[in-house]
């Protein structure tokens, strides 16, 4: 009697049996509304194949010089290419890491670096590489009342560059090897008039940043292989030298302080004309910022959206992957809160089976998109990672509420 008494107690009626089916609807769906489970296609093109590469290497005898097997793949491209760097108060960087990118193994480059004017540091790191003829060095005027400098250095710099193809990197990135530049150069074809190479923050980096960045790459890649490019966050972008100058560069934004990148996607991108390298040959390696130049990244950005195209559609699925996966938790926890109250233990097994099943499938396709970027991040920390995002945002967007906006602009009249 006992035994009936115990199984009377698990009540499964029709309500229990619609609640269950929800539930476990949620949890297999939400694992796949989301930026994780849309893998990104690494191009495939001309003249360098990471796969093909790596395998050929092993398949070297002992006698074979790897090295020389990596040259004579990658020098099969032969774009020359001009890179921009406008270092602003940042001599340490530009010391440390200039010598990686002028000993870049491609067949034809020049790097120009375009510094503010009585920077002595910076003029006299310069000077010590004068005899490179890679090196070319501008200055602009100590004063730009009227437009970003930064927008203002890479417009001259453009306009120094000897070749069609122009590069603006972020002098505080390393690349990973010197074949860097040859690697993201084999995307410089007829069709294509951008091309984005991965960036990824160094070890050290808080791990939520690495994971939020990761995020954001994810949803810009899609849009750029699905024709809508939207923005850009990383720091290495390849343009065409002529669009640039035949649209009047930066015109229509000059004012704003930040968001070169994002304007550059935004304007001259189109569908089909648009390329991004995530392999380990063309990724840069950032340095860890100070917390508050990270926050003012994001205040910046929150600016520079308004007047981004598209802003809308990019949006939208952020938000709906956020609804989702907000539910698929909220859900199960409500239900099983319920449950507990009234000791209806049916539905307390299914929204445990529910959240378990969500926590499992969201950690384990977070951590091979984390894989496949060779990301470090722990998989422990995927789930409350995803759950943070939105409420990281919020703390951004009421920060940019209490900001100045004459802060966010060069001129303020």
């Amino acid at each position: 009697m006992l035994k009936i008494t115990k199984i009377n107690m698990i009540n499964i009626d029709n309500i229990s049996i619609i609640i269950s089916v929800v539930l476990l609807f949620l949890a297999l769906l939400s694992p796949i509304i989301n930026p994780f489970f849309r893998k990104p296609k690494q191009t495939r093109y001309e003249g360098f194949d990471e796969d093909n590469l790596d395998q050929t290497t092993e398949e070297c005898d002992d006698n074979d010089d790897e090295e020389e097997v990596i040259n004579n793949t990658i020098q099969k491209n032969l774009t020359p290419i001009s890179i921009i760097f406008t270092p602003n108060n940042d001599a340490e960087s530009l010391s440390r890491n200039l010598e990686l990118y002028l000993n870049q193994n491609h067949c034809d480059f020049q790097v120009i670096v375009v510094a503010p004017k009585g920077d002595t540091e910076t003029e006299d790191i310069l000077k010590s590489h004068s005899s490179n003829p890679r090196l070319y060095t501008t200055f602009i005027p100590s004063s730009s009342k009227y437009m970003s400098r930064k927008k203002l250095a890479i417009t001259l710099g453009v306009k120094a560059a000897k070749n069609e193809w122009v590069m603006i990197a972020d002098i505080s990135c390393m690349p990973q090897s010197n074949k860097w530049l040859s690697t993201l150069a084999c995307h410089c074809h007829e069709t294509n008039n951008l091309v984005v190479g991965y960036t990824k923050f160094e070890d050290d980096a808080p791990s939520f940043w690495k994971f939020e960045r990761l995020q954001t790459t994810l949803y810009l890649i899609r849009e750029y292989q699905k024709g809508m490019p939207y923005g850009c966050n990383s720091n290495a972008l390849l343009f065409r030298k002529s669009e640039f100058i035949e649209q009047d560069g930066f015109r229509g934004n000059l004012k704003f302080i930040r968001g070169e990148y994002d304007f550059i996607i935004n304007k001259y991108g189109r569908k089909g004309t648009i390329d991004i390298d995530i392999s380990k040959y063309g990724t840069l390696i950032e340095q860890t910022p100070p917390k508050k130049l990270w926050v003012n990244k994001h205040l910046y950005y929150m600016e520079s959206r308004k007047h981004l195209r598209r802003s809308f559609r990019h949006r939208l699925l952020f938000n709906l992957d956020q609804s989702i996966m907000h539910v698929s938790y909220l859900t199960p926890i409500l239900v099983l809160s319920y449950s507990l109250l009234k000791e209806h233990w049916f539905l307390t097994i299914v929204a445990m089976t529910a959240l378990f099943v969500t926590i499992i499938l969201r950690t384990f396709i977070g951590n091979k998109a984390i894989k496949q970027f060779e990301e470090d991040i722990p998989a422990w920390k995927i789930v409350p990672y995803e759950l943070r995002i939105i409420w990281q945002n919020l703390s951004y967007k009421i920060k940019y509420w209490r900001a100045n906006k004459y802060d966010f602009i060069s001129h303020k009249i």
